[in-house]
């Protein structure tokens, strides 16, 4: 299927009529039809923000990512067409912001006088008035339009931003119980972090301890064992080496350490539980 070029969406999406054959294949392309949807909404954001900078009461507008939390809009500094003027080498008449252009200058396409002005009522008349509009505007219109996306990028990537933060996955996770004459309770989790990486947390009911205390991962039979670090008041968090195997090492542990200088496990274990892997 041949999509709409991005200059025809822009287009539309700044308030030209569609042509039946745009119509028409709007109505049957998804992707198309959420791509002018996309338009039309930084469209409307950098048109907000521009309605507000006029305001002599306020220079700045409000828009909602859905859930209804207010983001504030704020159009560019003409500046920022100067520089797309001069990037894109356009010619002088495209020299004035379109930003600052009246709303009518963009959507007059839209409106009973363009089919007025042709001097018949007539569909046919109107859609050959806006064809050669199309042709004659076309150049003004998709330069407006860089400006218009240059003005709402910054609001759109931090709505995007919000929508695509991912929240850790838990990959594994046991319920410690308490070992020898120890009444703690606690929780392991393992996470998998948006990043890729592994992070183990812990958790513990108390935070007492003769010495300090130590998060380790052993094997199984306790025969081998790595250690994560020192665990300070009753939470912990400790990101796993990426070659770590956890099918070798998914016992978690934390010991009661004295201040004796060796680094080995001191062999009083307060909480201990096989992760669920």
């Amino acid at each position: 299927m041949q999509h709409l070029h991005d200059d025809a969406l822009t287009l539309l999406a700044l308030g030209e009529e569609a042509t039946d054959e745009e119509r028409a294949h709007l109505e049957a392309c998804p992707r198309c039809s959420a791509d002018l949807g996309s338009f039309r909404r930084v469209v409307s954001a950098a048109r907000l923000a521009g309605t507000a900078n006029e305001d002599d009461d306020a220079s700045t507008a409000g828009t909602t990512d859905g859930t209804g939390q207010v983001f504030t809009l704020q159009a560019p500094d003409s500046a920022v067409w100067e520089s797309i003027h001069r990037e894109l080498n356009l010619d002088e008449e495209l020299r004035p912001d379109p930003l600052s252009a009246p709303a009518s200058t963009v959507t007059s396409a839209n409106t009973p006088s363009s089919t007025a002005s042709t001097g018949s009522g007539s569909p046919v008349a109107y859609l050959d008035a806006v064809r050669r509009r199309r042709r004659r505007t076309g150049p003004w219109l998709a330069a407006a339009a860089a400006a218009v996306v240059v003005a709402a990028a910054g609001t759109w990537g931090a709505l995007g931003a919000l929508d695509s933060n991912p929240e850790p996955v838990a990959i594994a996770s046991v319920e410690l119980s308490p070992l020898a004459s120890y009444s703690d309770t606690g929780r392991a989790v393992v996470d998998e972090l948006p990043d890729g990486k592994r992070e183990l947390v812990v958790t513990s009911s108390s935070d007492a301890a003769q010495g300090y205390r130590e998060v380790w991962l052993l094997a199984p039979d306790a025969t081998s064992m790595v250690s994560l670090g020192t665990m300070d008041g009753t939470e912990g968090h400790f990101v796993l080496p990426q070659d770590l195997d956890l099918s070798k090492y998914p016992v978690v542990d934390i010991s009661d350490e004295p201040y004796d200088g060796d680094p080995a496990h001191s062999g009083d274990s307060i909480l201990r539980g096989q992760l669920d892997l």
